[in-house]
């Protein structure tokens, strides 16, 4: 609780996909600088906060990292989990193709869940595991930023969440009038 007193703001980030696609190996790296080869399902929600500096401004923004359960028989639990989001994090797997023909179902849940137009970005997971990956090319939604990864061998990982925050930070600070911020190539420490 002291903790959230000392932000200046604090934003909830989702992180939506298919099961098994990596979005606790994702976090895990992001957080704790770990990776586990060890995969457990993730039973509804994990919450994870991460705080970060914008360089820029010296502001303290907590970022509530919200890693959400991909199985379809969590769907209609998750749609309460939307709430209050201000960005989405859609994880596909490189080696699983049925992962990245989902993303057009999950981007529609988020919409449809947040009520609002949030920031999204896809990120293609897996990129490490060369010899069996199946989708070699980004996603044909130029739409959506996208970036590629590899939660295990730490590749692009922290690109992928401040791309993500960075657009949220554009986005909430737009809405501020009085904010005299460029919010463009945020750095954060």
């Amino acid at each position: 609780m002291e903790d959230k007193e000392k932000s200046d703001y604090s934003l909830k980030v989702i992180l939506i996909g298919d099961g098994g696609t990596g979005k606790t190996s994702l976090v895990n790296q992001f957080v704790h600088r770990k990776f586990s080869g060890i995969y457990k399902t993730t039973i509804g929600v994990d919450i994870t906060p991460y705080e970060a500096t914008v360089k820029e401004t010296g502001k303290t923004i907590r970022f509530v990292l919200w890693d959400m359960s991909g199985q379809t028989h969590f769907k209609k639990f998750r749609a309460k989990f939307y709430t209050g989001s201000s960005g989405a994090l859609i994880v596909y797997d490189l080696t699983n193709v049925k992962s990245y023909r989902n993303l057009v179902q999950w981007i529609k849940e988020c919409h449809n869940s947040c009520n609002k137009a949030i920031p999204i970005t896809l990120v293609g997971n897996k990129a490490d595991l060369d010899e069996l990956q199946i989708l070699h090319a980004k996603p044909s939604m130029p739409e959506y930023p996208t970036v590629i990864t590899s939660a295990k061998k730490n590749w692009n990982v922290e690109k992928a969440f401040f791309s993500l925050f960075e657009s949220i930070l554009g986005q909430n600070l737009e809405k501020k009038e009085d904010q005299e911020v460029e919010t463009t190539h945020l750095t954060f420490s």
